[in-house]
């Protein structure tokens, strides 16, 4: 199969902009409303072409949806534009956000940094008259949802509250102090040229252990010779739920910041101090550490304060073994990975397919062997396509078998999953109750079930459940209608929380297919308590050239198919290409199947529309 390169070439224009505003943002449907009303009512930008790019982390929310919901009325005095970091980790979407940039300056809100209405202005001006400077950080103030303990002030900066006075100052390299990535703005030319595309704090969340990793690109930047300053003209009021004002919360972030502090010290000084720094560092820490559990025991400092600080200096003492053991892994990682052919083309082409909404659903229809539907058993089976350019210009419907290696290597497979289930859910909720879902007690015109696959990193996601809840709630559709698909493979390597899953989908009244039984040992090992209500059978058991089946075959399928008929459980076998496929599942007595013979895949329309 030949498809064409897909370039980015719709997110670049030739024009250049005086500044990008990058706001990288994981699920933040329902804060990034907030920060792009304030965006397109910024003022006195009448002679600066400025632009705003979305750079979305691979979200599993309607963040998408909201971006282009906003591109239909945004100003035309500057554009909006959406883009897809496949790369969960806030440095892999503001990466991503910098290459696609058109501005000579890249100004970085997070979704839950508020500018004022001259924000954008007066980065702009800052920069004017200032070429030696790299990049500069906002005055950053806390709008706090609750009540702020009253010892909050000493642990705020590590919130990026930056409130360093109403004067622009230069951070001296020596003061070991810079600021934050929010509210940042960097020359874009300078972050190309010695920021690495791969930090080495990357991470994905603070259970990784990590932090720091905006600190880490300033310190490149500011390595190579550029000026970093602080501009308090630049207001930004960051957003801070409740949450993060816990003591569990803070405990956690401060773990990470020393954690990755070994790093930050050592990026810091040239190449040739840091086998002397390294002992007088770790001295120093242990020096810092002994002092603390002093203080504590004669003048204790606040409960909060105490536990936050206690974490942060033991934290920065394992640094150095924490973070060798951390590229030992990257090392190991690298050496031992084997990517899947065109690795790279497919993430260039899922990304784009995400950027330009270029997948579509289609349903294939499950049926009896005769060839019709019975009332207790109407169902389809919701496919996704990706739709594909080939080379000679012609688009094409590329099948998961082309793609879900790819995407499960580049961790996309649960995103690929909640896309599906929010279209599906949108394009059907556009019926009527009365159209789709059929009274229970006219078994002329049966209610169809439908069926949607889970792949195990859905199976592994604590908020699948409540997802699909929400989901249910918000269009009306009776859950019983709903089908989930889980791999028998999964229920081996995901067993505890594909278990879990499979109980938490029954408890809201779904159904629950088990997909891709291929041999008899996937069936013996389910939990005989597993509420289910159908299994799949693999079509490889099938012969697609024989009219009659050998006897292993036959055997085999037939024990399968008795397994379930003692259990109650029906039996479906899919892949069902030929007619003699069809002939052999007719002699074993499969009483339902699925495959091109009986029905091909249709794009999913509204029931009851053509």
């Amino acid at each position: 199969m030949l498809f064409t390169h897909p370039a980015i070439s719709s997110l670049d224009v030739a024009q250049t902009h005086a500044i990008t505003v990058a706001i990288p943002t994981y699920n933040g449907a329902q804060r990034l409303p907030r920060v792009l009303d304030q965006l397109r009512s910024q003022i006195d930008l009448d002679n600066i072409i400025w632009e705003v790019i979305v750079a979305d982390n691979n979200s599993t929310d309607e963040t998408a949806t909201v971006v282009r919901t906003y591109q239909q009325d945004w100003p035309a005095h500057s554009s909006l534009r959406y883009c897809f970091a496949s790369e969960q980790g806030a440095s892999f979407a503001r990466q991503r956000a910098v290459e696609l940039a058109r501005g000579e300056l890249v100004a970085f809100l997070d979704d839950d940094n508020i500018p004022d209405l001259d924000w954008v202005k007066q980065a702009y001006e800052f920069a004017q008259g200032r070429p030696e400077v790299g990049a500069f950080g906002s005055q950053i103030h806390g709008e706090f949802e609750g009540e702020v303990p009253s010892e909050f002030g000493e642990l705020s900066c590590f919130l990026a509250i930056t409130e360093r006075g109403n004067e622009p100052h230069y951070y001296d390299p020596k003061s070991k102090v810079l600021p934050p990535g929010a509210g940042l703005v960097v020359r874009r030319q300078a972050w190309l040229d010695n920021v690495p595309k791969r930090l080495f704090l990357n991470h994905k969340g603070k259970d990784a252990g990590l932090a720091s990793e905006d600190l880490e690109a300033i310190l490149h930047i500011q390595k190579a010779g550029w000026g970093i300053w602080y501009n308090p003209t630049m207001v930004v009021h960051h957003q801070i739920p409740n949450g993060r004002l816990k003591q569990d919360y803070l405990v956690k972030l401060f773990r990470c910041v020393g954690l990755s502090r070994f790093y930050i010290r050592m990026l810091g000084v040239k190449d040739w101090q840091q086998p002397l720094l390294v002992p007088a560092y770790i001295a120093n820490d242990l020096r810092r550490l002994a002092l603390h559990w002093l203080k504590q025991r004669s003048h204790p400092d606040a409960p909060l304060v105490a536990a936050c600080k206690q974490q942060y200096l033991t934290s920065t003492l394992a640094s150095p073994l924490f973070l060798l053991k951390k590229a030992s892994q990257d090392a190991w990682q690298h050496f031992t990975a084997t990517p899947s052919a065109n690795r790279d083309l497919w993430l260039t082409r899922l990304t784009q397919a995400f950027e330009q909404d270029q997948f579509q659903l289609y349903s294939q229809s499950v049926m009896t062997v005769d060839g019709r539907e019975t009332p207790a058993q109407a169902q389809a089976e919701i496919l996704l396509r990706v739709v594909a350019t080939t080379d000679t210009g012609e688009s094409q419907l590329l099948l998961p078998r082309y793609f879900m290696v790819a995407a499960t290597e580049l961790g996309l497979t649960r995103t690929l999953d909640y896309w599906v289930i929010r279209k599906f859910f949108s394009t059907q909720a556009g019926a009527s109750t009365a159209s789709l879902w059929k009274a229970e007690d006219n078994l002329a015109n049966p209610s169809r079930v439908y069926s949607l696959n889970l792949t195990p990193a859905s199976l592994s996601d604590s908020r699948f459940a409540p997802f699909i809840a929400d989901q249910l709630t918000r269009s009306g559709l009776q859950p019983k209608t709903l089908c989930f698909e889980i791999p028998a493979a999964a229920l081996v390597t995901h067993s505890h929380a594909a278990i879990r899953r499979i109980h938490e989908l029954k408890e809201l009244g779904c159904q629950i297919v088990i997909d891709d039984c291929l041999q008899p040992a996937h069936l013996r090992q389910l939990p005989t308590t597993l509420p289910i209500d159908y299994y799949k059978l693999s079509g490889q058991l099938l012969q697609s050239r024989k009219a009659q089946p050998s006897h292993g075959v036959s055997q085999t399928l037939t024990g399968m198919t008795q397994w379930g008929v003692a259990r109650s459980i029906q039996p479906i076998i899919k892949g069902v290409e030929t007619l003699s496929m069809l002939h052999q599942v007719q002699q074993i007595g499969i009483p339902y199947a699925q495959g091109y013979t009986l029905a091909k895949p249709q794009p999913l329309h509204l029931e009851g529309q053509v």
